[in-house]
């Protein structure tokens, strides 16, 4: 039996991040919400999980920041990032991903509001090894 995957949502928005949590939930995945950036640090340090997704503006950081230092650390250095933000509805079509580039790296994101089956789909890929 595979194990279930462990996902880390960074949302300030809490129901934004309760639609997909849920969402995420009902494919199998194991959701834990977080709505501050220094939370969501402490959280991944300590529980490691397969996938952070993240907002990227949020009251106490920029969640570029909490991915910056949450992947400094040798735990997490190789942790899966998606961004999920409103940041790209200007620029992005909701139903095609892009990509942030944070300390050198770079990382898919997803414009607010998402198309559901981007999102599963970008989350299985990046659960499945690829980026």
């Amino acid at each position: 039996m595979e194990e279930t995957k462990k996902i880390i949502l960074l949302e300030d928005d809490r129901s934004s991040a309760r639609l997909v949590s849920t969402f995420l939930e009902t494919k199998g995945y194991d959701v834990r919400e977080s709505h501050e950036g220094r939370f969501a640090i402490e959280m991944a340090l300590k529980e490691k999980p397969d996938l952070m997704i993240v907002d990227v503006l949020l009251p106490d950081m920029h969640g570029s920041e909490a991915v910056k230092q949450i992947c400094a650390t040798e735990a997490n250095h190789d942790l899966k990032v998606l961004f999920l933000t409103s940041l790209l509805s200007k620029k992005t079509a909701p139903d095609k991903e892009a990509r942030l580039t944070v300390a050198g790296k770079e990382y898919p994101a997803i414009s607010k509001p998402f198309k559901p089956a981007l999102l599963e789909k970008v989350v299985h890929r990046l659960l499945a090894g690829d980026n």
